[in-house]
């Protein structure tokens, strides 16, 4: 009966202790088709990438989605979503630059992400996509991008007037990791406590027993 007892409070103690780990899944657009299968959504381990308007497809480079800020059919904004809460990590883009007419000016910062719960802003950032082409951009995201349902990565048309040709700024997109998965579950207060009993029940009764 004892020995049951102290088995049962070791196996809670545990239970209360352990965590569940998220998993990360990635987007990588491996199978993504071009332009021509007019495309608005694709699924890949999991998530599921959705074109906000236009196409989603590869254009330059097979394995990426490629992202235009204006003028094209190809979508200038992707939302991501898994069917659940994720935390959004990360990504990476290649920039193919700009089409400036002229001298470019100053660049503002035109990638914008954004995250979403039950179709509330929860989370937002800004970047600059790179002027010069073939630039690889990692981008990591912080805890604001935690517990979401939904994760957007947008395109603006960064200047305004006549000095940029259609579009004016494009990058192809690629590698989006998710964390998906229960949180940690806390310690209650009582459970150091807890341990410490059966700890101190374990070491009497091998007292005893010597």
């Amino acid at each position: 009966m004892e020995n049951r007892a102290i088995g049962n409070a070791a196996a809670l103690v545990l239970l209360l202790a352990s965590t569940c780990a998220a998993s990360a899944a990635t987007i990588t657009f491996s199978a993504l088709p071009d332009e021509g299968a007019l495309a608005t959504s694709y699924t890949e381990n999991g998530i599921t990438a959705t074109a906000g308007s236009g196409t989603l497809a590869w254009y330059t480079a097979p394995g990426s989605a490629h992202v235009d800020d204006s003028g094209t059919g190809f979508t200038s904004d992707i939302t991501f979503t898994t069917g659940g809460l994720f935390d959004a990590t990360g990504f990476s883009l290649t920039s193919l630059g700009y089409n400036f007419l002229g001298t470019p000016g100053t660049v503002s910062d035109n990638i914008l992400v954004s995250g979403h719960v039950g179709g509330s802003l929860v989370a937002g950032a800004n970047y600059t996509l790179s002027a010069v082409a073939g630039t690889l951009q990692t981008i990591l995201l912080g805890s604001a991008f935690t517990a979401i349902d939904t994760f957007t990565i947008s395109l603006l048309y960064p200047r305004t007037g006549q000095d940029c040709d259609a579009p004016c700024g494009h990058f192809d997109l690629d590698s989006v990791t998710l964390a998906t998965g229960p949180a940690p579950v806390p310690l209650p207060p009582a459970a150091p406590l807890m341990g410490a009993a059966v700890l101190g029940l374990f070491a009497l009764r091998r007292r005893r027993d010597a």
